[in-house]
């Protein structure tokens, strides 16, 4: 009898086994995907809310953040620089999926570093994701563009 158990209790362990590998097969691929990609990327008809500093709204992870902070340099580079991002301090990032698919609005609001500034400079775009993938964060389209820094390039011309 002792030894019907002990093959069962291993035919139910190797079951199981092979259970925590199949899912892990699939589930760690979507878990990567999830993680690197851009959220609501197809959802059309509504404006949704994913990182936002007066509501204290934060959908976003680690990741996602920092590739939408990369995309919002990007773009002011091709707008009014090239920059070098550490003479700058990042106040905050407001991101919002708008409501066209792969269209996304971000508000990006910095300060210089230099002792007792305490003027901001804030940038607004709309940028079109050509994939899903935020790895591909360089791969974008600008939609619509406005920010004081070229409002003060164009001041000084």
């Amino acid at each position: 009898m002792t030894g019907q158990k002990t093959k069962n209790t291993i035919t139910a362990i190797i079951w199981i086994l092979c259970a925590l590998l199949i899912i892990g097969a699939f589930g760690i691929p979507k878990l990567y995907q999830n993680y690197h990609s851009a959220p609501y990327y197809n959802v059309s008809d509504r404006i949704v809310i994913l990182e936002e500093h007066k509501s204290q709204t934060h959908k976003l992870n680690e990741y996602q953040k920092r590739q939408f902070l990369k995309i919002a340099r990007k773009t002011i580079d091709q707008k009014d620089g090239p920059f070098d991002w550490t003479n700058y301090q990042t106040v905050y990032l407001n991101i919002y999926k708008t409501n066209k698919p792969k269209q996304y609005a971000l508000i990006y609001i910095i300060k210089p570093k230099i002792k007792g500034s305490k003027r901001v400079i804030t940038s607004s775009m709309i940028v079109k994701l050509n994939h899903r993938n935020l790895i591909d964060y360089y791969d974008t389209t600008t939609q619509k563009y406005s920010s004081s820094f070229s409002a003060i390039f164009n001041s000084k011309s």
